[in-house]
C-alpha cells in the first residue's frame, strides 16, 4: 500500500496551528512569531511535508524561478559563477533555469526568442552573463519586461546611460581590473622591472580588452613601457607561438630583466614553455604574470604569480542584487537568515556594482628591492 500524501492539514494538526499559519511560515511573513514558526518547522520536518510548487505559484502568483543565460564555456572561471548564482538562487528557495549560448553567433532573433522562453516560463528575474559586446548590446535592451542583473566587464558600462534603461530593473556586476593592474605595475616596478610584454587574449570579449586597458594605464601611471602581443585566443598555444617568434626576432637576450603579464593564465602557461626553451630563468631572467587563479598554476615551477578574479563572489553578489529586486527574504533549510555584508564589493554608480579581485603573489615574479 502506496503512504499517504502528507498535506499541509496534517502539518497544521501536528503543529497546532491552522493551516494559513502553515501557509505563512511557508512563505516566510513576518507576521509569525518565532516559537510558532519553529513548531511549525519542526512539525514539517517530522512528517517530511514537501508544499506544492504549482499551489504556492497559484496563490502567490510568484513562480520563484529565475532564468540564467551564459555562454557555452569549458573555462573554470565562469562555471565557478554560474555554480555560485545556483547555490545562492537554492539556499534562498529559488529554482534556476539555464539557457547556454554561443556567444560568437548569437544573433537578437536567438536572444529574442530564449528572452520569450523564459517569460513563458514565468521567471521572476534574469541573470546574463555576457562576455562580448554583441551579448551585452542584446542583454542591455532599455524595454526590458523582465528585471535583469548583468555580468560583464566594465569598460563602457557607463556609455550605456544614453540608452534611458530603468536603472531598477538593470543591474551590473563587474569585476574592477583597475587596482590590481596598478598593484601589479607597482610591484614590476619596485623589483627594478621596466619593461612590459603584455600577451592578448581574443579582443571580442570584453574582458579581454578591458584587461589590456588596465594594464597599460597602469603601466603608464608607473613609468613603464609595454608592448601588446595579440595571441586573439585564449589558448596556452597562441602565447607560446607568439613569444616564441619573437624571441627568434630579437633574441632571448631582449626579454631579460622584462615581464610578460597576459591576460589569463593559459597564455601564461604557454609563456612559461617559449621562455625556458630560451634558456631564460624565471623569475630571475624573466617574471611572468597570469590571471585567472586556475587550478594547478601554483605547482607550476616555479609557482605563477596571478590574478583571483573572485568568480563565485560575482555570482553571489549578482544574485544578491536579484533578490533585493525581488524582495525575497533569504532562506536556508527553511530559516530566515540576514545576508552578511560584501566586504570587496564598491558601488561604481547606482546601477553598477564592482568586485575587486585579488593578486596571488607566488614565484613567478621578482621581488620587490
Amino acid at each position: 500500500m502506496s503512504k499517504k500524501k502528507v498535506s499541509i492539514v496534517d502539518v497544521a494538526h501536528a503543529a497546532g496551528v491552522s493551516y494559513q499559519t502553515i501557509s505563512r511560515v511557508i512563505n516566510n511573513s513576518s507576521s509569525v512569531r518565532e516559537e510558532t514558526r519553529r513548531r511549525v518547522l519542526d512539525a514539517i520536518e517530522t512528517l517530511d511535508y514537501h508544499p506544492s510548487l504549482s499551489a504556492q505559484t497559484l496563490k502567490t502568483q510568484r513562480t520563484r524561478m529565475i532564468g540564467v543565460i551564459a555562454s557555452q564555456t569549458q573555462y573554470a572561471g565562469p562555471l565557478l559563477t554560474l555554480a555560485a548564482i545556483e547555490k545562492m538562487a537554492r539556499d534562498h528557495g529559488l529554482f534556476v533555469s539555464l539557457a547556454t549560448v554561443d556567444e560568437a553567433h548569437l544573433s537578437r532573433n536567438d536572444f529574442a526568442q530564449i528572452e520569450q522562453s523564459f517569460i513563458q516560463l514565468g521567471v521572476e528575474a534574469m541573470v546574463i552573463v555576457a562576455p562580448t559586446e554583441n551579448m551585452l548590446t542584446l542583454a542591455a535592451q532599455p524595454d526590458s519586461r523582465v528585471p535583469r542583473v548583468l555580468i560583464t566587464a566594465p569598460e563602457g558600462i557607463q556609455s550605456l546611460d544614453s540608452r534611458g534603461f530603468d536603472e531598477e530593473k538593470i543591474k551590473f556586476v563587474c569585476t574592477d581590473q583597475s587596482q590590481v593592474s596598478s598593484d601589479i605595475a607597482s610591484r614590476l616596478k619596485h623589483a627594478g622591472i621596466r619593461h612590459v610584454y603584455y600577451i592578448n587574449g581574443p579582443e571580442q570579449w570584453r574582458d579581454a580588452y578591458t584587461r589590456r586597458s588596465a594594464c597599460e594605464r597602469a603601466c603608464k601611471l608607473h613609468g613603464l613601457s609595454v608592448d601588446i602581443i595579440d595571441a586573439d585566443d585564449w589558448v596556452s598555444s597562441k602565447s607560446y607561438e607568439h613569444l616564441s617568434r619573437l624571441i627568434k626576432e630579437v633574441g632571448s637576450d631582449h626579454l631579460k630583466n622584462c615581464t610578460i603579464w597576459t591576460a589569463n593564465d593559459l597564455l601564461g602557461m604557454g609563456a612559461y614553455r617559449a621562455v625556458q626553451e630560451a634558456g631564460l630563468d624565471i623569475p630571475k631572467d624573466v617574471s611572468i604574470v597570469g590571471y585567472d587563479d586556475m587550478p594547478g598554476t601554483e605547482s607550476l615551477m616555479p609557482a605563477m604569480t596571478t590574478v583571483n578574479p573572485q568568480y563565485e563572489k560575482v555570482g553571489s553578489v549578482a544574485m544578491r542584487l536579484v533578490l533585493d529586486m525581488l524582495s525575497y527574504k533569504p532562506v536556508i533549510n527553511n530559516e530566515a537568515y540576514e545576508m552578511q555584508p560584501e566586504p570587496i564589493v564598491s558601488r561604481e554608480f547606482s546601477y553598477m556594482y564592482l568586485v575587486e579581485p585579488q593578486l596571488v603573489i607566488r614565484e613567478s615574479t621578482r621581488q620587490e628591492r
